[in-house]
């Protein structure tokens, strides 16, 4: 029996504390090389790699949050043709696949496990947080999903989408002629 819902409670209380250990780890040791280079007067370069250690421990951490839509929203707009990427900030896999499928797209939809209560149960049921990040194409649900993996199932959820769309129009098409011993008037 899967466990109720957290309500009322805010939802980086789930955040691992492992989550903060690569963005911390990039932050000292850039900080401490732009020590030496700031003991060897380097400070041109000693001041770039401090602020890119600052960036790069900022884009690694939790802190960025990224887009979210909530998990209630991104289901109500489940189809075929729609990937829906359960993903977590600080996690290597979602960082590749936010990476690579960046910009605004309306066939692609990203709910932060992080930000969302229903978002993190939903991943708890499909194998937790080793699970993300998680793709959902119709049906179709897959944990630790690569980036080439969610474009497959994309395009055989399109594929599966313009199949129905085609039965549903020669339905259409051979709807009146095979309903014609029914006359409409």
């Amino acid at each position: 029996m899967a466990e109720p819902l957290p309500t009322g409670t805010d939802p980086r209380w789930r955040m691992p504390a492992r989550v903060w250990l690569r963005p911390l780890a990039l932050l000292l040791g850039a900080l401490l090389i732009a020590a030496v280079l700031a003991v060897i007067e380097q400070w041109l370069a000693a001041v770039l790699l401090a602020a890119f250690g600052l960036l790069m421990a900022y884009w690694t951490s939790p802190l960025r949050s990224g887009p979210h839509t909530p998990l209630a929203a991104a289901l109500e707009r489940r189809e075929d043709a729609a990937l829906i990427v359960v993903w977590a900030p600080g996690d290597p896999l979602s960082a590749r696949l936010h990476t690579a499928i960046r910009g605004e797209r309306d066939d692609v939809i990203w709910v932060n496990a992080y930000q969302d209560p229903a978002a993190a149960h939903f991943v708890d049921l499909h194998g937790g947080r080793a699970a993300l990040p998680l793709a959902v194409v119709g049906d179709v649900i897959e944990a630790r999903v690569t980036v080439g993996r969610a474009l497959d199932l994309q395009a055989a959820g399109k594929d599966r989408a313009d199949e129905a769309r085609r039965a549903r129009d020669a339905e259409d098409a051979a709807g009146p002629e095979d309903a014609g011993s029914a006359d409409p008037r």
